[in-house]
This record gives structure tokens, sequence and C-alpha cells, in this order.
């Protein structure tokens, strides 16, 4: 059985590469106008007033997806804002859930434990499904977690790496540049404001509608799916929940 630590990792990284950011630490976005879109309907992109730079791509269920241009890669940065029901440290012991990732992240289709560096940093891997005939993509990532208000706000940075014990896989595109953070907020009683932000260079030939799908799709649908799944197993990680807290703590 993995250790806390292990679990902590595995489960922060994980959820970044199924995708490091500023040094500085944003301040928590605004929230979600009331007058988001219907389910299903696709807004035309426009400029996000509040955000200039950034393009406004979805606004559904809360749930607001934006991207800007990237320095490093012809793909978008994206981001997604949105609110889980939940307290923090039950929505961090959901993403700490490696065995079940598959069950909510975007596209996820594998992932594991490369090495455990410290506490707070880990190597890992993550390989994306994609439609045939596209090859999938894989990544190693060195992920780290900055602890910044105890249970009230936490950072996790991550970007790819490699490792001799995760060598590049026949017929699958290993990504070289990855680099993204997960930012939670707690926000009032029993609610934290979840941030995934994401700039990766995917390698190879990507047809446009694919890669227009996932700057959108990859942050809204797992946004959607981390809300499902801790409203599913809620209960059921009391003895993580314990174990995380210590560890968050000492950070």
């Amino acid at each position: 059985m993995r250790s806390v630590a292990g679990m902590l990792m595995l489960g922060l990284a994980l959820w970044g590469a199924c995708r490091p950011a500023a040094p500085t630490t944003p301040a928590p976005p605004a929230a979600p106008s009331a007058t988001a879109a219907e389910p299903g309907e696709r807004p035309e992109p426009t400029e996000d007033p509040g955000n200039p730079g950034w393009t406004e791509l979805a606004r559904e269920e809360g749930i607001i997806v934006t991207s800007r241009p990237s320095e490093q890669s012809p793909l978008p940065i994206f981001r997604g804002v949105g609110v889980v029901d939940a307290p923090l440290l039950e929505v961090f012991a959901v993403v700490l859930d490696a065995d079940r990732h598959h069950e909510w992240i975007f596209s996820c289709s594998a992932s594991g434990l490369v090495a455990q560096n410290t506490e707070i940093s880990a190597v890992v891997y993550n390989r994306t499904a994609t439609p045939w005939p596209v090859p999938d993509r894989d990544v190693v990532l060195d992920s780290r977690v900055e602890v910044i208000d105890g249970e009230r706000e936490i950072v996790v940075r991550f970007f790819a790496t490699e490792h001799p014990q995760k060598p590049p896989e026949d017929g699958v595109v290993r990504m070289t540049y990855l680099r993204g953070h997960y930012h939670l907020w707690a926000e009032g009683e029993g609610r934290t404001r979840v941030e995934y932000q994401v700039d990766s260079d995917p390698g190879g030939r990507l047809p446009t509608w694919l890669a227009t799908r996932g700057t959108r799709e990859m942050p809204l649908e797992s946004l959607k799916g981390l809300r499902a799944q801790v409203a599913k197993t809620r209960g059921t990680y009391e003895a993580q929940l314990e174990a995380i807290r210590r560890t968050v703590r000492m950070q």
C-alpha cells in the first residue's frame, strides 16, 4: 500500500496531466456569472474583460474556460475555474486517489507513480487517450505541492520531465513540454474553488478539430467530473483525510 505522502503527490500530479506556473500566487478568480450558458451551448469565443489577454471559450454549469496564446506551444494555454460543493481537503482526497482517476479525468487512460522524491514532490506518469487514428499522448511529470494557507489554499505545480524508469513507448507520442498548476481555495462553508491551468505542446501532428476540442473540453469536463466524483465518494475517505491533514499542517 502506498504511503500517504506517495498518494498525495501521485494524485496531485496525475490530475494535472490527464495535463510550473507563474512564480507569484494569483488572487482567486471572480465567481462565475449567474448568466451561464445552457448545457450544450457553445458561445463564440470572446475577450474576457476581467482577464486581459484571455479569451472565454465556454461558460457552462458555473465553470468558466478561457485561453490565451502560448509562447512555447502552437496550442493556447487553457484555464478552467469552477466551484466544488465540498471542503478543500475532501476535494483534495479525491484528487489523491490515483486508482480512480480514470472515473472522472477527461480522456485519462493510464497513470502511475514513477518515483517519490520527498513528501511534497514526486515523478509521475500519465497517458491521454486520443481518437483513432491519432496516437495517444503521454508525459512524465515532476509535480510539487505548495501549501499556502493550511487547509484553505494549496497550489500544485507540475512540469514535464524525464525518468529512466519510464522511457517513451512505441506508438505513443511523448510530450516533452507541459507546465501547469491546480490552485484550490476554500470558499465559504463547504465549498472549494478550483483553477486548472495548462500550457503544453502535444507534439507530432494533431488535427485542428482535436486540438480545439481539447482546449475547451479538457478543463470543462475534468472539473465536471471532479464534482461528480466528490459527490459519489463522499464519506469514503475519512482515514485518508486525517493523514492528509497531518501532512498539510507540517508544510
